[in-house]
């Protein structure tokens, strides 16, 4: 079986690629400079590949200038339109396109589901949305499905490092007033759900990547000062944030309360639940 990945030297996607060559598939990493090429390229790349898988996509939390804000569009909106192209372009398609998008799609405010949701008309949420719309047009070439991402957690990159370095410290605690909902997932949750959808190919076309118990950014710092033993009493103030990001800010200040309906129901299992659990074995394996 084989696979072509594009971001694949990204945290989520290098974790796709170790878990996947370990299971005996053949990974085909598609970066940067392929896109540069052009779909003409990237259709020799992808040809004959079982799965085409999207993550492609700036990094969220960093400061958005003009500048950087553009960027956050076109590496996700103008990649994904070129795979798209380029599967226009193949003579023998993949079986399945799995395309990221991320929970901030969502408004801050209510319970979400893939099926019962709000949908946000911030930067975020325009940016989610016309990512997904892109991604939708590679239905009329192959079965395409959207990956509604949360908080990924791995030792490896992502944010649960920068947010246990402060705990670390011993200078951790919440984020402004820590209500605002994370919805997180573990990284061998995440690898797995995506194994189970490509082998089973559901009628489903959108999936919530969270786990089933999304906590606050309170409870989240809490069970992570108990995890490293360091206490939780220094809060970061908001115009701390903002004098950093900026506008960006407001990834870290709200959040989205989000569930993984359309997962469950195709019977998908997690392994790790509860925050706690997740945590302990993340962090006190590399203690």
């Amino acid at each position: 079986m084989r696979i072509a990945i594009s971001g694949h030297t990204g945290f989520i996607g290098s974790e796709l690629t170790k878990f996947f060559s370990k299971k005996g598939y053949e990974v085909t990493g598609i970066g940067r400079k392929d896109f540069n090429r052009g779909p003409g390229h990237l259709a020799q790349m992808i040809e004959s590949h079982d799965f085409l898988i999207n993550l492609a996509g700036a990094p969220i939390i960093k400061r958005w200038t003009r500048k950087y804000s553009r960027l956050l569009w076109t590496s996700r909106i103008d990649t994904t339109a070129l795979l798209r192209e380029a599967l226009a372009q193949c003579q023998e398609r993949p079986g399945a396109f799995f395309s990221s998008s991320a929970v901030g799609i969502y408004s801050p405010e209510g319970i979400h589901t893939e099926n019962k949701n709000r949908l946000d008309n911030d930067f975020l949420g325009l940016l989610c949305l016309s990512w997904e719309e892109e991604a939708s047009k590679a239905r009329v070439f192959c079965p395409t499905y959207i990956i509604r991402t949360g908080i990924i957690l791995g030792n490896s990159g992502g944010a649960l490092p920068q947010m246990a370095l402060p705990f670390k410290l011993f200078a951790g605690g919440k984020i402004g007033n820590g209500k605002q909902m994370i919805s997180w997932m573990h990284i061998k949750d995440y690898a797995e759900a995506l194994h189970m959808l490509m082998q089973s190919l559901p009628e489903q076309e959108v999936f919530n990547f969270t786990a089933p118990n999304p906590v606050s950014n309170a409870e989240f710092s809490s069970v992570l000062a108990k995890t490293l033993h360091r206490p939780n009493y220094l809060p970061v103030p908001p115009f701390a944030l903002k004098l950093l990001f900026g506008e960006g800010s407001v990834a870290l200040l709200s959040g989205q309360n989000v569930l993984p309906e359309n997962l469950q129901k195709a019977g998908y299992k997690f392994q790790f639940p509860e925050i706690s659990d997740a945590l302990k074995n993340l962090l006190q394996s590399t203690e």
